[in-house]
């Protein structure tokens, strides 16, 4: 109904995107809806913590113009979305990173979750039997130049440290329209304050506001210039 031209392939029965995506046709409806309407536009989505690519299909199959560059740790996230791509066709306009996205590169320890579960895995506090290491980039080193229509992240609590990598592009108003997450238990886990991510896109001059429902979405833009 949204991108009638892109399908999801691989949903893992039990798995709560795959099951909404099945029998709902969508994720997260009041966010599909703004990602597609803002496609219209065209331009770039950078999609971090990408998992299956729902939204990165979205944003490509609204418009043939819209460009992608989606982040994904989890190696089997990785081969679900690489799997979507191919079968989409859709990898000349969607580009995979294999990489998490946040406050400074290198490497960091990532939890990849139940085998049931495609979208509960994410950064870890420190490393443990359960960790993998993972690869670690700032989007500022990773993407420094390039004008972003829509950020959205969802990174199961590590979303502030996401804006933190964000600094330069921030600063110069590089990102015309940014999705978020607030998860308040993995960000304790995390050493995270609450507050964090919303103070510090305001002091980039960013107006902030949450989307409302249950699942701590907000979104936020640059002000407009003072006159």
């Amino acid at each position: 109904e949204l991108a009638p031209g892109v399908s999801m392939f691989g949903l893992l029965p039990g798995d709560v995107i795959s099951g909404n995506i099945a029998f709902h046709g969508f994720y997260e409806w009041a966010l599909s809806e703004q990602i597609c309407r803002l496609a219209r536009n065209g331009g770039l989505l950078v999609d971090v913590g990408a998992n299956m690519g729902y939204f990165s299909l979205l944003w490509a199959g609204a418009n043939p113009s819209g460009r992608v560059v989606a982040f994904e740790a989890a190696p089997r996230n990785i081969a679900l979305i690489e799997n979507n791509l191919r079968l989409n066709r859709l990898s000349d306009r969607i580009k995979l990173v294999p990489k998490a996205a946040g406050h400074r590169s290198g490497t960091i320890s990532f939890q990849v979750g139940p085998a049931t579960q495609t979208g509960w895995g994410g950064i870890s506090a420190a490393a443990t039997p359960d960790t993998i290491e993972v690869p670690l980039v700032r989007l500022d080193e990773a993407l420094p130049d390039t004008p972003i229509e829509v950020l959205k992240i969802d990174v199961e609590g590590a979303d502030t440290w996401v804006l933190l990598g964000c600094e330069s592009l921030l600063r110069r108003k590089r990102i015309g329209r940014i999705f978020f997450e607030q998860n308040p238990e993995r960000m304790q886990q995390l050493g995270i304050d609450a507050a964090q991510a919303v103070t510090f896109l305001r002091d980039m001059d960013y107006a902030c506001t949450p989307l409302g429902g249950a699942d701590g979405e907000w979104t936020a833009h640059p002000n407009p210039p003072s006159s």
